[in-house]
């Protein structure tokens, strides 16, 4: 299993769970609308194309058929639902041209042609269908929630949906009462690590060339116990300043 937030590094051996910078500024309408839902059998094609995206190096690649059928595991997808079998997804905004009215033409056939490269990439995807740009796994161990894998699409991240991942995984581990939620993730990764201490991961140790393709060591990182009402207090903040910046998305957790 592998967890990372789109770094596509990849590892062959164990979960683990990173976050990807991104440079570009994303606005309110670009990150939305996108719901969080439970994985289902129709989405399973998107989510092996997601965790390829990445982790291009990973093998073999995740069997989510089987973790669905897996009574300890729990997956969410992020989904962008198509009303009718004419829409189209809204790719995120391209650089601007500083010359509108001399370079439409060649605007229109860049713009064009990103789409058909995009749906290349992505085969499983069509339009009207909803279109998945994430998910998170989860497994339940006694009164321990794993997170085991997240991933979102390149051309979506830094979008928010990262975090509004792990803010799922957390409510989701609440309405299974769990004590606390766990994770690893590379010694190297700060901006992952920051992500996880801002939700109260501590670290807990350190597995020894726990990464597959550099055998690189990976934190264990842990929250405090999350059915306190000091926890979940926090938590209700936290939610409401990621939905103050980028907007609020419905979250059907189970």
């Amino acid at each position: 299993m592998n967890s990372e937030l789109g770094t596509g590094v990849t590892n062959g051996k164990g979960p683990s769970s990173t976050i990807h910078n991104s440079q570009f500024d994303i606005s309110h309408s670009a990150a939305r609308p996108f719901t969080v839902r439970p994985m289902e059998e129709r989405d399973l094609g998107q989510a092996a194309e997601v965790e390829k995206d990445a982790f291009p190096t990973l093998f073999p690649p995740t069997s989510f058929r089987r973790e669905l059928r897996n009574r300890l595991a729990r997956y969410l997808v992020l989904s962008r639902r198509g009303e009718s079998s004419g829409d189209e997804v809204d790719l995120p905004p391209l650089p601007d041209v500083t010359n509108e009215s001399s370079n439409g033409p060649l605007l229109n056939r860049l713009v064009s042609g990103a789409r058909e490269m995009w749906r290349g990439r992505n085969p499983s995807w069509q339009p009207g269908e909803d279109l998945i740009a994430g998910f998170v796994g989860l497994w339940y161990m006694v009164d321990e929630a794993h997170i085991v894998s997240i991933g979102v699409r390149r051309e979506y991240r830094s979008y928010g949906l990262g975090e509004l991942l792990l803010i799922s995984a957390i409510e989701q581990a609440l309405e299974m009462e769990s004590r606390v939620v766990t994770l690893e993730v590379r010694v190297s990764n700060y901006v992952a690590q920051n992500l996880y201490k801002k939700y109260k991961f501590t670290e807990r140790g350190t597995r020894k060339g726990y990464y597959s393709d550099n055998r690189e060591d990976a934190l264990i990182m842990t929250t405090e116990p999350i059915r306190t009402v000091s926890y979940q207090k926090e938590l209700e903040d936290l939610v409401a300043s990621h939905e103050e910046r980028w907007g609020p998305s419905p979250r059907q957790i189970t």
